[in-house]
């Protein structure tokens, strides 16, 4: 592919939980370039290589691009920064499986490969500086093609970090995000989930079991920025720093979320207050981190205003309308 003319690019933490994320990601950059004549085709693509990315290449982190050249051809490419090499990318093809090409039965990384195979007019693999990068070019939305093997050379430079969004979504930076009490956050909002979920099923408990239903159905949508962030705490902590900025990429539409996902979390810590729950209700400092964070991604996201850092933050009362 010769001279791009145009590039969007993604970070996802290598993980299930941002499958359904890279999908958006591509349908909404197709949407914005008008191409969704390609859509349900690179979508298809995306989904396959980026579950690949989290569940074959022992990976922290995957890069997502869509590439297009002002012609009919749109590439879908997938970086990881894992440690399973280009070898590993190897669709199981019909001599493979001595002619019987049973989907069912076959591992799902050489099935995801050869439904990315027979979708692509051309599809390859290269190693990068981060690991490596498997890419496939759209042309035809109804063509199908043979199942073949990766073209292992003349690919472009990998993606890097860079985030070139479409314009329905926003890159949100947590600036100078307190490592240890970010994790514990989360861990502590998980085992809020976790608990209403089994007082529910032990009792009966139908306020239990309505809170756990909302918080579960609000962190499903947002859960590929959620799962990108914990990842990047993760590395930071294992770094040794004691703060990092945490970016994540997210619909804008997901900061609509946000009031309802902080109220929800307000029932709970009143039923662990009241004591309906064992769990200890969220301690003021975690409390102060959810409100910053809450308020970075409705102020960045929906209203694209600069981030304010944690060491900034006062713990300030943010208006009900943002």
């Amino acid at each position: 592919m010769g001279g791009a003319t145009e590039r969007l690019s993604v970070r996802f933490a290598a993980d299930a939980a941002s499958v359904p994320g890279a999908r958006r990601f591509v349908v909404d950059g197709l949407t914005s370039w008008g191409r969704v004549d390609l859509a349900d085709q690179a979508e298809l693509v995306a989904s396959e290589l980026t579950s690949n990315a989290a569940l074959h290449a022992d990976a922290r982190f995957m890069y997502l691009t869509l590439d297009a050249d002002g012609g009919p051809m749109i590439r879908v490419g997938v970086e990881d920064d894992g440690a399973v090499g280009v070898e590993a990318v190897q669709p199981l093809t019909m001599a493979a499986t001595e002619g019987f090409l049973d989907w069912s039965d076959q591992a799902a990384t050489g099935r995801g490969l050869a439904i990315v195979a027979m979708l692509s007019k051309e599809w390859g693999v290269e190693a990068t500086a981060l690991g490596k990068r498997v890419w496939a070019d759209l042309v035809d939305p109804d063509a199908v093609h043979a199942v073949r093997d990766p073209t292992r050379v003349g690919t472009p430079a990998g993606a890097g970090p860079a985030s070139d969004l479409p314009p329905d979504w926003a890159l949100v930076r947590l600036a100078d995000c307190p490592v240890e009490l970010s994790l514990r956050q989360d861990r502590h909002l998980d085992e809020l989930i976790r608990e209403l979920q089994l007082m529910a099923v032990d009792h009966g408990n139908p306020q239990s079991q309505e809170v756990a239903d909302q918080l579960r159905d609000l962190l499903a949508t947002p859960a590929p920025a959620r799962v990108t962030g914990r990842r990047a705490a993760e590395q930071a902590r294992a770094e040794g720093q004691a703060h990092v900025d945490v970016e994540m990429a997210m619909p804008r539409a997901f900061s609509a979320l946000i009031p309802q996902l902080r109220d929800a979390v307000r029932r709970a810590d009143q039923l662990c207050e009241d004591g309906h729950l064992l769990a200890l209700a969220s301690p003021p400092e975690v409390r102060t981190l959810r409100s910053w964070m809450a308020h970075q991604i409705i102020t960045q996201a929906a209203h694209a205003q600069g981030p304010i850092s944690w060491l900034e933050w006062d713990d300030r009362v943010w208006p009900d309308d943002l």
